[in-house]
């Protein structure tokens, strides 16, 4: 990373954000019954806690529409936003009180400046920040986490990967080679979508080629942007995306440690081929290097990774404690044609697209239920006396469930 603050660059991202706000948006992995789930998932806090006193802070939180929706579900949190907009946080702060909210804190400050309490939070979360600041802030985005994280928290941080984001990279730097950024706002996007539409026509008509139809899924994307999202993300003065090896050494440097992924399943090397699984094994001598291999398999273009301090001691084996104090939910829904039969089984699709099969009865009534109930979380007993299964039965479904992502722990509610 940098040595030195890149201040003109960084003041000039500041000055595009004021000029062109970013649109706002929910973080879905990075909720706090789920973070605070992972955490007792992996044994950073004690089994069967709840969101009550809990301390979230987020860094780059434009108007804070995550937080704002977060404090309304936990009343008995507290949430603290951060961003260096200060058009982002008038705004936000004019929603928090119209809405009535007395526990979200919103401030406008410059992450090189900004200070924290040492070990004041139990989540620090930062969502489509990291791969769009310089090095130096970069690196202060993990300082702060590592400060402000409690021992037992959790720090959550989205960003773009390599080698997935390499072909995007491609496209977003033509544009910014014709780009003028001195234009008004609306002059540049205009211009971006009309080569926009140039390369999709030219893509679109090489149908043979599977290198245009891979351009052409970029481009298509970058077509279905918000305009002031473009702004940022395509034309914007820093775009940095890493790998995920990286992120990992530089979490090191700064006090951190790699936890996990938000998605639990997005680490599974299942869906692989088997013998492809087995190279992997045989290639990367521990899981850290197994994942930026799986990360070149797939060709993934983002992580959402979580880290927590490096004087934690994650549980990598899950115990029975554990697991019976969790409470548990789904994201994915059942997509099984009508016409199937019974003997084909169930088809079970996340938001990402990852698909499950399965013909084990127990599996489809744990996730009729889990779909079925998608405002609240389950408990282990209200499962098992839903499902009539025993506690032993419930073990031998719920860790691979688990590793999979098919279902995510919870903390309890309040």
């Amino acid at each position: 990373m940098a040595e030195a603050p890149l201040v003109d660059t960084l003041d000039g991202l500041q000055q595009s954000y004021d000029e062109t706000p970013y649109h706002d948006q929910r973080y879905p992995l990075f909720t706090l019954d789920r973070l605070l789930g992972h955490a007792q998932l992996f044994g950073l806090c004690a089994p069967g806690r709840t969101s009550e006193g809990a301390r979230v802070l987020d860094l780059g939180c434009a108007s804070g529409l995550h937080l704002r929706h977060e404090a309304a579900l936990h009343p008995h949190a507290s949430f603290t936003g951060v961003d260096f907009s200060s058009q982002e946080i008038d705004l936000g702060r004019k929603v928090v009180c119209e809405e009535g909210l007395v526990n979200v804190e919103l401030v406008q400050a410059d992450l090189r400046a900004f200070e924290v309490e040492p070990g004041a939070f139990d989540v620090v979360v930062c969502h489509g920040v990291f791969s769009w600041v310089p090095d130096d802030v970069k690196e202060r985005i993990l300082l702060l986490c590592r400060q402000a994280l409690a021992p037992g928290g959790v720090g959550a941080i989205a960003y773009l990967t390599y080698p997935g984001w390499k072909q995007r990279e491609a496209i977003r730097e033509l544009l910014t080679m014709r780009d003028r950024s001195d234009r008004p706002a609306r002059e540049r996007i205009e211009e971006s979508a009309r080569l926009l539409r140039v390369l999709q026509a030219s893509y679109a008509s090489r149908e043979d080629d599977p290198h245009a139809a891979g351009l052409l899924a970029v481009v298509e994307s970058m077509q279905q942007s918000s305009s002031n999202a473009f702004v940022h993300d395509e034309l914007g003065s820093v775009h940095d995306p890493c790998y995920f090896l990286q992120l990992v050494e530089w979490a090191g440097e700064c006090g951190l440690q790699y936890l996990a992924e938000a998605d639990l399943g997005s680490m599974s090397t299942e869906a692989l081929a088997p013998a492809d699984a087995r190279i992997l094994d045989t290639l990367a001598p521990n899981a850290l290097e197994t994942q930026q291999l799986v990360d070149f398999v797939v060709n993934r273009s983002g992580r959402a990774s979580l880290l927590t301090r490096d004087d934690a001691a994650p549980a990598r084996q899950i115990g029975r404690e554990t697991l019976t104090a969790l409470h548990y939910a789904t994201r994915w829904w059942n997509v099984t044609p009508l016409n199937a039969r019974d003997d084909e089984g169930a088809l079970f699709e996340s938001p990402a697209g990852r698909r499950m099969e399965t013909t084990s009865s127990d599996v489809r009534a744990l996730l009729a239920a889990l779909t079925k109930g998608r405002d609240r979380t389950w408990s282990w007993p209200a499962l098992r006396a839903r499902l009539g299964l025993s506690d032993d039965e419930l073990l031998e479904l719920i860790p691979s469930l688990l590793a999979k992502g098919v279902i995510e722990p919870r903390a309890p509610s309040v």
